[in-house]
C-alpha cells in the first residue's frame, strides 16, 4: 500500500503539463499580438523597423518582449482561477533570467543576439522550477469554476 501511495498520479502530471503548455500557448499569442504592435510603436517612436531594435535597443526590446509574453500568460492564470501571487511568482521566474543576461550584455560579454535567445532558453525552465515548487496547485484541476485555489478577479466581486 506505501508503494502505491508514493507512486507518481498521471492525472496530475497531465494536468500540470497542460499548464505548462496552455501558459507557453499564451505567451507566443503574446509574442505575436503585442510584438506587432510593439514592432508599430517602435517605428513610429524610433523611426525604424522592430529588427533594428534588437542591434539599436537591445535592453528596451529585451523588456519588451518579458513584457509581450508576460502580461497574457498572468492574465491566463488568473482566468484559469490562480491568484495574484502566483502569477507575480511565475511573472518572476520568468523574467528573473533576463537581468544576469543584460549584465553580461552591458560588460560585452554575450552579443545583442544572444541575449534573445537566452532569454527564451531560460524561461521554460524557470517557470518549471516555479511550477515543481506549487506542484500540487499545478497538478490540481484548472476549470475556473471549481480550482481549489481559485480567488476573485477583485475583492468583493460577486
Amino acid at each position: 500500500a506505501r508503494a502505491s501511495a508514493e507512486a507518481p498520479d498521471p492525472t496530475k502530471a497531465r494536468r500540470f503539463l497542460r499548464h505548462l503548455l496552455e501558459m507557453i500557448v499564451v505567451m507566443m499569442l503574446g509574442m505575436c499580438v503585442l510584438g506587432a504592435a510593439w514592432g508599430a510603436f517602435h517605428e513610429v517612436v524610433f523611426g525604424s523597423a522592430f529588427a533594428d531594435a534588437w542591434r539599436d535597443y537591445v535592453v528596451l526590446a529585451a523588456f519588451a518582449m518579458a513584457f509581450n509574453m508576460t502580461v497574457p500568460m498572468v492574465l491566463w492564470m488568473r482566468y484559469r482561477g490562480h491568484s495574484w501571487e502566483r502569477g507575480g511568482e511565475m511573472a518572476a521566474a520568468m523574467n528573473l533570467p533576463l537581468l544576469p543576461l543584460l549584465a553580461l550584455y552591458a560588460l560585452d560579454l554575450i552579443p545583442a543576439q544572444a541575449v534573445l535567445g537566452l532569454q527564451m532558453l531560460l524561461m521554460i525552465p524557470a517557470m518549471v522550477l516555479a511550477m515543481l515548487y506549487r506542484k500540487e496547485e499545478y497538478g490540481a484541476p484548472h476549470q475556473r469554476a471549481w480550482h481549489p485555489y481559485r480567488r476573485r478577479w477583485f475583492a468583493g466581486a460577486h
